[in-house]
């Protein structure tokens, strides 16, 4: 179980190293050549949206911002080890932690030393890579900040993957949420949160169940006159039940379930 926990770990880690090197490089590129350049999938409008050039709607973040000058991310580790550090981020308002003035992200000590800037809200640039991502960057003139957004229909989730040792000076965030998607409104913040399909099935069931009774013992009382326990619907079934259960998991276990004359008969 240990090893293939580790192994697991293994793979996922250098998933996301060769993920955010991917992604790096064309946004090297990106921020090389977009301001010179139209030719981008989405179009930034300001530092909190953008605008899909194939013409889906335009990207906005504003419902996931915090208004109050704190970020909306914060106190997030590293998932990409030996990154010990803690990020925060706030799309679309800038925000103050310590010696982070006015940024859009920070990377602080986690031990409560320093703090430093990844980008200012004004630096922000969007793009999309070869994949169809759509990237939102941030630079701070030494620190940039890339963060992927990904849309979905699942509620919204923000991963720090931290900075890239091969290159230095650059971090990588993800957004994955409804938000993120072209044309959405105001709700998205909300959407993806509803009820997932085991608790709707274990509602109806519990429904169901309570009808079954609740209409079995008024039938049972007013038309059978029946009375105690008896107005239970089915009752004889119910009063069998544990010993059929009994018995199927003797049966389960027995050396006979597992001969194959027995099956054969």
């Amino acid at each position: 179980m240990f090893v293939s926990t580790h192994y697991t770990a293994m793979v996922r880690s250098e998933y996301f190293k060769l993920r955010f090197r991917t992604i790096l490089v064309v946004t090297v590129m990106f921020l090389a050549t977009f301001r010179e350049a139209n030719s981008v999938d989405c179009n930034t409008i300001n530092s909190c949206s953008c605008s899909m050039a194939d013409g889906s709607g335009v990207i906005d973040l504003s419902p996931l911002a915090s208004t109050d000058g704190t970020p909306r991310y914060k106190g997030y580790k590293a998932t990409q080890p030996p990154d010990q550090y803690v990020y925060d981020w706030n799309p679309c308002q800038p925000f103050t932690d310590g010696d982070c003035v006015s940024v859009a992200g920070c990377q602080s000590d986690p031990d409560g030393g320093d703090n430093y800037a990844l980008g200012t809200q004004e630096s922000a640039t969007f793009g999309s890579a070869d994949d169809g991502t759509v990237l939102l960057a941030y630079s701070s003139g030494v620190r940039t900040l890339l963060v992927t957004l990904t849309c979905t229909t699942t509620p919204t989730t923000f991963t720090v993957i931290g900075e890239d040792q091969t290159v230095g000076s650059t971090y990588g965030f993800e957004l994955r949420s409804p938000c993120a998607c072209p044309g959405a409104t105001a709700t998205c913040v909300n959407a993806g949160s509803g009820l997932r399909g085991g608790t709707v099935f274990i509602i109806i069931f519990i429904v169901t169940v309570s009808v079954y009774l609740i209409a079995g013992m008024l039938y049972m009382s007013l038309v059978k006159n029946a009375t105690g326990i008896e107005r239970i619907p089915n009752i004889g079934f119910w009063r069998d039940l544990p010993a059929l259960v009994k018995d199927g998991g003797k049966l389960l276990i027995s050396p006979c379930s597992k001969s194959s004359s027995y099956s054969n008969f």
